[in-house]
């Protein structure tokens, strides 16, 4: 069991800091993607919008993650660190593991900068 609630706090680290690069390059329009109304924060209102009416039902309230990738990525970032951090306090409970706990944030953070700052998102 421990090393299940290891693994996967680390993915989920790991997962959290890719997906807060990816909602970050997308607010200041940085993504390097082509389908630009998907990954482009401020221009993502097209796929919630039509005509002053949500363009599908509940297109900006309920189904908004699946219009846009800042949205999308926001939501797989606080999943990720619910899961990382629910596993840590499991992990906590039943064994000596609690210093591993200050290990994932610091994951997290390298992750984002990472990705942040590389050239496999950002656009140049």
């Amino acid at each position: 069991m421990e090393i299940t609630l290891i693994i996967l706090s680390v993915v989920f680290s790991i997962l959290s800091g890719f997906s807060k690069a990816i909602c970050d390059l997308s607010e200041e329009d940085k993504l390097k993607f082509h389908a630009k109304e998907f990954w482009i924060k401020n221009i993502s209102w097209k796929n919630k919008w039509k005509n002053g009416k949500e363009k599908f039902w509940g297109s900006s309230r309920w189904f908004v993650m699946f219009t846009d990738a800042w949205h999308l990525f926001g939501l797989i970032e606080r999943v990720g660190f619910i899961v990382t951090y629910v596993s840590i306090g499991i992990l906590i409970m039943y064994s000596n593991w609690y210093w591993f706990m200050l290990l994932n944030y610091p994951l997290f953070a390298l992750i984002f900068h990472l990705f942040y700052n590389s050239k496999i998102l950002r656009k140049w």
